[in-house]
This record gives C-alpha cells, structure tokens and sequence, in this order.
C-alpha cells in the first residue's frame, strides 16, 4: 500500500478501499457517515464493497447525488447530515458524488472521497453551481483512496469522457501562465499517463494496468488543479449547463479551436506537450488529441449531443464568467467562447 502525505492524506493501491478506509476512519473518529453516492457508484459492485468495508458498529446514512439542481442537492444531503447527526461524510462514485460530498463538509464534519471514475478524487475546483452558495466552499478530504479495482465497471462512454475530462485538465494546468513548476510537473506527467492508457481503458474496461494510470493522471490533475485551468473547461461548463451532458464529453470538439485561440500565449509551451505525446518537433498537438477523442468515440461536434444554435449565445456567457476562464492564457470574452463553439457547432 502507498501513502501519500502532500496537500491530505491519499492512500494509492488495487483494494485500497479494504486496507485503509477502517483505519481513517478511526483515524478521525467517524461513528456516522453520510455515504453519497451517484450513477457512476452504482455500477459492479463497488458500494457492497464499501459497506463491507465499514466497522461493523458504523452506522449509515445515504444520499444519491446528480439526479436534481446543485444547489437543491446540497440543501437536502445537508438537512439529511443533520437529521441524521451524522459525524462524517464518504464521497463514493463520480463528480457529482465527490463535489457534492466535499461542499456538505465542514471543520465539523470531514470527508473522505472515493472515486469510482476518473473526472475527479476529490481535488480541485468544484461545479459553479455548487460553490456559488453563500458560506459554502469545497472542503479538502482529510483522505482520499484511490482504488483502481473500483473503476473497472465504468463503461467505455463514462470512462472516455471522464478520461478526456483528466486529460484536458492535465494539458490547461501546464498550458496556463502561472508561475507553478510543482504543478507543472504534476500536469505534464498527468497528459503522459492519460495519453497513453485511455484509449485502451475504453476497449477494455478490465485491463487494471490502464485504469490504474488512468486514476494515476486523475491524482495528478487534482494536485496540480491549483493553478487553474482554462478555455476548454470554461467552454464545457457553459455547454453542460444548458445542454446537461456528461463533463467530459465535449471536451475533444472544443479541444482544437480553444488550443487555436491560445496558441499566441502558449507557443513556447507547446514543445513540452509534444515530448510527453511522443510527438515530432512539428507536430500539432491538438490534432493528436482530437484524433484520440475521436477513436474512444466522443462526439466530433457540439450538434452531435442535440446542442443548438440558439443555445449559443448563452452558453457562450456562462463560460466567460466561468472560474476557469480566469487562468486562461488569454483573456476570452463572451464574443470569444461564441465563436469557438459556433465553429464546432
């Protein structure tokens, strides 16, 4: 077993969730759990696991996240946390289910996240939606264990975005101006491991070495999320919120025309990317990364997942005002994200 000490405690081996999650847990004297789960929980066999997993004089509360509006979801897991008395908090699944787990958390009551897929471990920036409530931010886990025996029942469409979601957060964390070179390390070995296992994470959802580097590059992207990311994630969060699809999933039909846009703020950069994608010293990076998001099959353009025109306009101002859209390499308005996304309509 492998225990890592920077930013919390993150406990990294195959069956971590049985080695570790006991002694954590007494660790911080948890007797009551508010477990949260979502969709990408729900597949194989991952929370008989973890009930498994729990002392046996634990006592369970459960909330499923993802299915209504955030903030509506926040205030019931938080009225369950308190008519439950509940003394901690297990995040167990995807996104939705490790955002939602580390905003009802508190000095009071701590979170320990569990990913099933690989969007998030529970690191980094959090839904808009969910961090916009006034007197609520994101906690960080006081343990994160990464189990990549848990992400093996992810099916090929949940594991090529959620991988494409690593990805590009890996390739904006490097790509973005900030002085970090810790988190640019983190970033550029994050791109190496997602480029290389996800496409075969895709084929073959048992393949355990590719799900491992898989959630490898995931950890990377949530340490090296504190130098923030950019265009692509902006672009996306605006798209996802009026056409409530999957984060990750546009991610490679914006990937070109926001790389094109930043390419004048980021040229010297660009050499790294190619080193760690294996590429020529003329290559186009963002050509190799769209032709992968293609092969895992995600969709080429926005109007594939029924988006439309008219969507445009507003989703175009939503990503502006996006907390991504501050660490951008280059300042984008409005008018920018619209034309993006109207070439890749």
């Amino acid at each position: 077993m492998s225990l890592i000490t920077y930013l919390t405690r993150i406990h990294f081996a195959d069956r971590v969730l049985e080695d570790a999650l006991s002694a954590e847990m007494e660790r911080h004297g948890l007797r009551h759990l508010l477990v949260i789960s979502d969709r990408d929980a729900a597949h194989g066999d991952g929370l008989d696991r973890l009930h498994a997993a729990l002392p046996c004089q634990t006592r369970t509360a459960s909330h499923f996240a993802g299915d209504i509006a955030p903030d509506l979801d926040l205030a019931r897991a938080l009225e369950l946390l308190e008519q439950e008395g509940c003394d901690g908090i297990i995040g167990f699944g995807g996104l939705a289910a490790l955002n939602l787990a580390r905003t009802a958390a508190s000095d009071r009551v701590p979170v320990i996240t569990i990913p099933t897929c690989t969007d998030t471990v529970g690191l980094g920036p959090i839904d808009p939606g969910l961090s916009a409530r006034p007197g609520r931010k994101a906690a960080l886990p006081v343990a994160i264990l990464c189990d990549a025996t848990l992400t093996t029942s992810a099916d090929p469409e949940a594991t090529a975005a959620a991988g494409m979601d690593t990805l590009c957060q890996c390739l904006e964390c490097f790509l973005g101006t900030a002085f970090n070179p810790p988190a640019d390390g983190m970033a550029l070995d994050g791109l190496r491991r997602a480029a290389l296992s996800l496409e075969t994470a895709v084929q073959d959802g048992r393949d355990l070495s590719a799900r491992r580097e898989l959630l490898a590059a995931a950890l990377n992207a949530g340490l090296a999320s504190e130098k923030g990311h950019g265009g692509i994630a902006a672009a996306a969060h605006g798209l996802e919120a009026i056409a409530r699809s999957r984060r990750g999933i546009l991610h490679g039909a914006l990937l070109p025309e926001v790389l094109a846009f930043n390419a004048p703020a980021v040229h010297d950069r660009l050499g790294l990317v190619r080193m760690v994608l294996g590429l020529p010293a003329d290559a186009d990076p963002g050509e190799r990364l769209v032709a992968l998001a293609q092969r895992i099959g995600l969709p080429r353009r926005l109007s594939d997942i029924g988006i439309e025109e008219h969507m445009l306009s507003r989703a175009a101002q939503g990503a502006a005002a996006d907390p991504a859209n501050r660490t951008n390499p280059r300042h984008a308005t409005g008018r920018d994200y619209e034309r993006i996304m109207r070439a890749v309509l």
